[in-house]
């Protein structure tokens, strides 16, 4: 037929058009493995906390400092208002594998390097499994479920009005160097009457609620929801970097006052279950929450954690800490405080 040339001429362009308009598609598309799903990263990290800061960080005018400014021509008192507030200052991480670590570019290379630098030391303790066995290679026993973990300064710790007494990106705690006592093979934590008596140090109400015991601060708990397990080891951690103990670690300064930045600092208490005052929890992978305190009470059918859980058994939170500050100017004399802390 005279018109068929034309048409076929046409569909060719069509196809043609088609084909490269699929392959723009196939090249724009960002082809992510299906670990991404479950992590999260340093910009996630920054922007979860600028848009939690409202309703996490609870700032507000709490008081009045009272300075002692002397010069050439005499003395006077000088004043300067109080502000407290909660700062994201750590991300905890508890992963079940090095690989699967939920903040990827800082939490593997982290994970790697300290066990090359232990790997000469303890090679077989290093080289325990996280999932519940002694060896890497054999993952099929998970009636004790071990993982490791690590507290990392969080990459907005400076977001506050008052300076925070965490470095972002500073590895605070890291399991692996901390094998020995955190896979149980030195027994330190048995100084602790916690370790023994039921209803010390719980998260949760025991016996009703519990979710876990802080102690002992080890990797190993029975705890089935791979979420409250996370959540527990997560409250182990902070508690480990926060308080002297027996563990290899950098502390992270808590309680008492400072100076630090130009300002009178009041450093946040030691993390402690149940409390806020010891510290908010914010999911920030796999999922993103709102900040809670671990433990608390569940009256519907839907526990802690359910849809939440990670396909990896890696797990990150963000620790808000409360801080209070005021600018220094002069001889610090007092302060009258009028906020919630």
């Amino acid at each position: 037929m005279p018109g068929e040339p034309g048409r076929e001429a046409e569909m060719r362009v069509l196809r043609k058009s088609l084909s490269l308009l699929m392959s723009a598609v196939l090249v724009l598309t960002p082809m992510r493995p299906a670990l991404a799903l479950d992590t999260t990263n340093t910009v996630a990290l920054v922007a979860q906390a600028v848009a939690s800061y409202p309703a996490c960080s609870l700032w507000h005018p709490s008081g009045l400092c009272f300075f002692l400014h002397c010069t050439i021509f005499g003395c006077k008192i000088r004043t300067s208002t109080r502000f407290s507030h909660f700062n994201p200052d750590l991300v905890v991480s508890t992963f079940h594998d090095d690989a699967t670590h939920p903040w990827p570019e800082i939490g593997v290379p982290l994970a790697a390097g300290t066990r090359g630098l232990m790997s000469s030391l303890m090679a077989a303790l290093v080289g325990s499994d996280s999932g519940g066995t002694r060896t890497r290679g054999d993952r099929t026993d998970h009636q004790r479920r071990f993982r490791d973990g690590d507290a990392i300064g969080h990459p907005a710790s400076s977001i506050g009005t008052c300076p925070s007494a965490a470095t972002s990106f500073m590895p605070y705690f890291q399991s692996l160097a901390d094998a020995l006592v955190w896979r149980g093979f030195l027994p330190t934590e048995l100084i602790y009457p916690a370790t023994y008596i039921p209803g010390m140090r719980e998260v949760g109400s025991w016996p009703l609620n519990s979710w876990g015991n802080v102690h002992p601060r080890t990797g190993e708990l029975i705890q089935h929801h791979p979420v409250k397990n996370a959540a527990v080891l997560s409250q182990r951690i902070a508690d480990i970097i926060t308080r002297a103990s027996p563990h290899v670690y950098y502390p992270l300064s808590a309680g008492g006052m400072t100076s630090r930045s130009g300002q009178i600092v009041w450093e946040p208490p030691p993390a402690m279950e149940g409390s806020a005052m010891g510290g908010l929890w914010q999911m920030s992978a796999p999922s993103v929450t709102g900040c809670h305190v671990f433990g608390a009470p569940e009256f519907s059918p839907i526990s802690y954690g359910d849809f939440q859980t990670s396909s990896t058994a890696g797990y990150a939170y963000t620790l808000w800490r409360p801080y209070a500050c005021c600018r220094i100017r002069g001889i610090f004399l007092f302060a009258i405080t009028t906020g919630l802390w």
